[in-house]
């Protein structure tokens, strides 16, 4: 798999802040939020031959949580779309996710955010994840005391507050608009393609399907990564238009003379 995911998260009460003259401190700061703009880096290269990112965007792609992590325009994170297989033998639809973590080379612990789920309703037996607090007593429903938002639980009653969460389950990456159950999808394009999908992506890279294929795929099996042509490109949030330059490539002006450059492909993000 190599280095997993990059993972934005909220770290509570960390930072410092300093507005105007006056400092506070205790405050929730965002950790992994994003990679080094082009504005903090010296003499950066941009993408060419058209440069359409500018000094506060950047190359690479994070994933996030809700719960734990502020996705915006400036920091977006990796937008999914998750079919969860749950505890007692349904699934979610189709619909909207966050990745918490990574767990294989295309396989993730993802939340289905398209909507929480009341405590009243938990599966007994499913993995949530904490969304609203609310009047919940948690404790009796498995996720012991002192809860905040973020917190993941395996549900062992269903509960009689206000509070909701998130179902939350592992699915690997399938080449599909709307995932089966056990499956999810992450959308890119590349020089104003339609939406194409990802057999594998990193904070850095993203891969199509092109002759790719995995042995015993499945959601309960990390399946054997088998490489056979499929195209790869340069991941980030912003624009799919230009090429970057290959680390170790040749240039001679603006002009490659070794494979010196990759396209780039945007990945579907969501800002809040």
């Amino acid at each position: 798999m190599g280095r997993a995911l990059k993972i934005q998260k909220n770290s509570v009460g960390s930072g410092t802040t300093v507005t105007g003259t006056v400092t506070a401190y205790n405050q929730n700061i965002l950790t992994d939020a994003g990679f080094p703009n082009f504005g903090s880096l010296t003499n950066p290269a941009y993408n060419t031959p058209v440069q359409t990112l500018d000094t506060t965007q950047f190359l690479g792609v994070v994933g996030g949580s809700p719960a734990t992590s502020t996705a915006s325009a400036t920091f977006p994170e990796i937008a999914a779309v998750v079919n969860i297989s749950l505890a007692d033998s349904t699934s979610t639809t189709a619909g909207a996710g966050r990745i918490i973590r990574q767990k294989g080379s295309h396989k993730f612990l993802v939340a289905y955010t398209a909507a929480a789920t009341a405590d009243e309703s938990f599966i007994v037996g499913q993995a949530y994840q904490v969304s609203t607090v609310g009047t919940t007593d948690w404790a009796a429903v498995g996720a012991g005391t002192g809860v905040i938002a973020g917190d993941i639980f395996t549900a062992t009653a269903v509960g009689a507050g206000t509070g909701e969460a998130y179902p939350v389950g592992v699915c690997v990456l399938s080449n599909t608009a709307t995932p089966a159950a056990g499956f999810m999808s992450i959308a890119y394009s590349v020089g104003d393609s339609s939406a194409v999908y990802a057999s594998y992506i990193t904070n850095k890279w993203v891969r199509d399907w092109n002759g790719m294929t995995y042995g015993t795929y499945a959601n309960s099996n990390l399946g054997v990564n088998i490489q056979s042509g499929e195209n790869q490109y340069v991941a980030n949030f912003f624009t799919d238009e230009g090429n970057v330059t290959v680390s170790g490539g040749e240039m001679v002006g603006s002009t490659s003379t070794d494979n010196a450059t990759i396209q780039l492909a945007q990945i579907a993000s969501v800002t809040s």
